[in-house]
């Protein structure tokens, strides 16, 4: 008999919430909550189609072990004991730095494996860690750590009440909204022009959310002249210099960088009319509360933290800061900001061999081809990603660095393209085997338009051979004789608990429920099984009203002022904004490289879902203005070269975009992964094989790697893909 169980999609950050039908321990049926105080009855396909996903016959059960070209089963005891061991000579031989961790961007929906993780290498003694938030949005923590005090400061447009709003570089409808909670997001955009607002999105594609607002087409990875110029004329027409003086600094800098930056001097490489940038700067002060945002699209470029610190600078600036209609500063369950300031190691700093920072714990992901090949890393344990495919590697350079290593594990739900490469791979449980709260920034940052707490319980159990990370980074501190958190009482407590987790005494112990009952209960919200019982749908908490942030002890900074101008930027700026502008003018005539996402695809794991991947290969979307001049027409198979490699695919003929810019979508390329069987049969190409890797391709404030706006040639390929 069938059972119908509540929880929330960890898919993306807009965390729908889900009816799980369960029979006999299986997912047979996922459809949205209709009675979530949220997302109201909406998920899109991703998260109702996760039991394709979940009940995989690829999926990894038991832990593997790589004896030559054989995969063999082995046992937690032997898999663990043998790692620990590699692990605790390679640290007495090369250092403790010398063993690190990368996390692909699932790790973020998990709230213990960042904790435990977190533990056991701080016991080792290496904060050697790297992750796919250098490949996506790590340029956002650099600016709000530099403008507010900390990472974890994080605006959020108030979607609920804003009059204008514009959206630069992101296609929430498709991808969700990064570093904010929107879900329903083009019913919730849509409101805003209901109402009598305006909603602009900035893009070299014409996405699909601009369904619901206006559109612009702007030139890759010009976006920092944009709104280098917006900023210009914003000050130009007048700002509230008492609110600027009183919770602000270096408004006078900032007015200094942005000066020479005209609309009119922006359209010479943006595309954006002069007069379409001054009628935005209208609007938007007209406007009774407006919010600019931007995302992926922006970050990924060569000038992503300076085009963020901009935006954060055009919304302090003009009054929107910390009032309705503007940008908020949640509040969450506590405050997650101040706990992260109290952990050196998430901090920026420049703690590497090299000047490249490391930001909010991650170092760049663009690099470590580079600190394997220099012997800087030794060893290395991936966590829910696939760098093979989600970062740059050009050439093959980062799968020749992996195959190099002394000690590769990798913890995943499959055997990717990466774990072909590993020792050891360990099975995770997926998220409808844990029971968590939603993404620590919704949680615990408060960065959502409309605020609330959801508790999602295990729906189905997991495999008998799978273990949840936090237990396998403790039975690996076990095994290595290192001490978690610092606290010799609270290390035992942890070993012991995973020594009983999977006894007849597990049921006593199980950390994850009380970890997540005393975080509920630490916000002063109901714990687990009340949330469970009275608010399965998930419990509104209180409106943020604004006015909670500036002139408070919230923000972080050494002065209790918001930093308008930081120092390094604002050098940054000046050295570097000149000289592309001028590379910008001489290759104004060449195509531009710029990634998408579909909705059907969320990385690896739904590569491999015979419910969401129906396409045999992706395409190459170009305008038809484009492909008339190469000569090619819908389905021709074309050459796509940049400075660092070349990949054939076919075209995709569309008014979406922009001349001069082609997009392909992300997520492809499983050509060669035989243990993604569906993936295998449906292999397309991946761009990121066009992107470069080393330390002329990573932005220099914030670790972040070149993966958009690529300058490439196209021509007809003789060949099929």
């Amino acid at each position: 008999m069938s059972e119908k169980k509540f929880t929330f999609c960890r898919v993306c950050e807009a965390t729908c919430g889900l009816e799980v039908e369960v029979e006999d321990d299986r997912v047979v049926g996922i459809v949205p909550d209709p009675q979530h105080v949220v997302s109201q009855g909406y998920a899109c396909v991703k998260g109702t189609r996760w039991a394709s996903v979940q009940h995989s016959p690829d999926r990894v059960t038991q832990p593997l072990e790589r004896v030559g070209a054989r995969w063999v089963e082995v046992s937690w005891a032997r898999a663990l004991d043998a790692i620990a061991e590699k692990a605790t000579q390679l640290i007495a031989q090369h250092g403790p730095q010398s063993f690190g961790h990368f996390v692909g961007s699932a790790g973020g929906a998990n709230l213990l494996a960042p904790m435990f993780r977190g533990a056991l290498f701080a016991g080792i003694g290496s904060n050697r860690m790297y992750g796919t938030g250098t490949c996506d949005t790590m340029n956002k923590f650099r600016v709000n750590e530099d403008m507010y005090g900390s990472p974890m400061r994080l605006a959020y447009p108030d979607v609920n009440r804003t009059e204008f709003m514009l959206i630069v570089g992101a296609n929430p409808v498709v991808s969700g909204n990064t570093l904010y909670h929107l879900p329903r997001a083009q019913q919730r955009l849509g409101e805003i022009a209901k109402r009598g607002g305006r909603v602009v999105f900035v893009n070299p594609r014409r996405v699909e959310s601009a369904a619901v607002g206006e559109h612009l087409f702007i030139r890759p990875d010009t976006d920092v002249y944009f709104l280098a110029a917006f900023c210009n004329e914003l000050i130009r027409g007048g700002v509230d210099a008492d609110r600027i003086a009183r919770h602000m600094k270096n408004f006078t800098a900032l007015c200094e960088c942005v000066a020479g930056w005209t609309p009119e001097r922006q359209e010479e490489v943006t595309g954006v009319s002069a007069g379409s940038l001054r009628d935005l700067v209208a609007s938007h002060r007209a406007a009774d509360g407006a919010a600019l945002y931007m995302a992926t699209g922006v970050n990924q470029g060569r000038s992503g933290t300076l085009c963020f610190w901009l935006l954060e600078a055009i919304n302090a600036i003009s009054g929107n800061l910390d009032r309705l209609g503007g940008t908020l500063m949640g509040e969450g369950l506590f405050d997650m900001a101040r706990q992260v300031n109290d952990q050196p190691q998430m901090r920026t700093g420049y703690h590497r061999h090299d000047d490249l920072p490391t930001v909010s714990g991650q170092q760049p992901a663009g690099m470590l081809a580079d600190d394997i090949e220099g012997g800087h890393v030794t060893g290395l344990i991936i966590e829910a990603s696939n760098p093979l495919l989600a970062c740059s590697n050009p050439d093959g350079r980062l799968e020749r660095a992996l195959e190099k290593l002394e000690l590769l594990v990798c913890i995943d739900l499959f055997r990717n393209e990466t774990a072909n490469l590993a020792d050891f791979i360990l099975p995770a449980p997926t998220w409808l085997e844990r029971s968590e709260l939603p993404y620590a920034l919704q949680s615990f940052a408060g960065c959502t338009p409309t605020p609330y707490i959801t508790y999602g319980p295990a729906v189905v159990a997991p495999p008998r051979g799978v273990r949840h990370e936090w237990w396998i980074y403790t039975r690996l501190a076990d095994a290595m004789g290192v001490r978690l958190f610092d606290h010799r009482l609270v290390s035992f407590g942890a070993k012991l608990a995973a020594r009983l987790s999977h006894t007849r005494f597990g049921r006593f112990v199980d950390v994850p429920d009380m970890l997540v009952n005393g975080m509920l209960k630490k916000g002063g919200v109901p714990g687990t099984k009340q949330m469970a019982r009275e608010h399965p749908h998930g419990l509104l908490l209180p409106e943020n009203r604004g006015g909670n942030f500036l002139g408070t002890d919230r923000v972080l900074t050494a002065d209790g002022k918001v930093d308008l101008a930081p120092e390094e930027y604002r050098e940054t700026f000046l050295e570097q904004v000149e000289t592309r502008f001028a590379d910008e003018i001489a290759n104004g005539d060449r195509l531009k490289l710029i990634g998408m996402r579909e909705v059907r695809r969320m990385n690896t794991s739904s590569a491999n879902s015979e419910q969401l991947v129906r396409d045999v290969t992706n395409y190459v979307h170009m305008s038809s203005d484009d492909a008339e001049r190469i000569g090619v027409v819908d389905g021709d198979p074309v050459e796509v070269e940049s400075l660092y490699g070349r990949i054939v695919i076919p075209v995709r003929v569309t008014d979406e975009m922009m001349p001069r810019t082609i997009a392909i979508p992300q997520c492809w390329g499983h050509a060669r992964a035989d243990g993604l069987r569906h993936a295998q049969k449906h292999p397309g190409v991946n761009s990121n094989l066009l992107a470069g890797d080393g330390y002329d391709n990573i932005e220099k404030l914030s670790g972040m790697s070149h993966l958009s706006g690529i300058l490439v040639e196209v021509r007809r390929s003789p060949r099929q893909p």
